[in-house]
């Protein structure tokens, strides 16, 4: 894992949530994107995760997150979101009414999160990833 210092800014957030969306190959493959090093964070104050590292996150509760791929590739939201529907679908439909760009078959919602955009896609080896909003977290 990439040691990368920690950003001297926070996006946590209890209020709300951030929605990316992706294409990996594997459930395994990006739960080792999104696993977070406690020690890099509490040792070393360097940021947790792969996907931290590319986002400029610093950290995320991965007890408030939700992260699945699917079997099928889709741009409908329904079918990318199926089973990560953890707030309003209509608040990111009214965002994306014609659907997605292209197919994705992943979903990451990374609940206490106020992600700014810092940065809105990225193509990796552990696939591709794209931001999409940040939804007021209703649960």
């Amino acid at each position: 894992m990439r040691e990368v210092e920690e950003k001297s800014y926070s996006y946590s957030n209890d209020e709300y949530l951030s929605v990316f969306v992706g294409v990996c190959k594997s459930q395994e493959l990006l739960d080792q994107y999104l696993e977070q090093n406690y020690e890099l964070l509490t040792e070393y104050d360097c940021i947790g995760s792969e996907f931290g590292v590319d986002f400029g996150i610093n950290f995320y509760d991965e007890d408030f997150s939700v992260f699945i791929v699917n079997p099928n590739m889709s741009k409908d939201l329904d079918e990318v979101f199926v089973e990560a529907e953890v707030f309003d679908m209509d608040l990111l439909k009214k965002d994306y009414p014609d659907g997605l760009d292209r197919p994705y078959n992943t979903a990451i919602i990374i609940g206490r999160l106020k992600y700014e955009g810092e940065v809105k896609e990225i193509q990796n080896e552990f696939g591709y990833f794209k931001f999409l909003g940040v939804y007021p977290d209703e649960g």
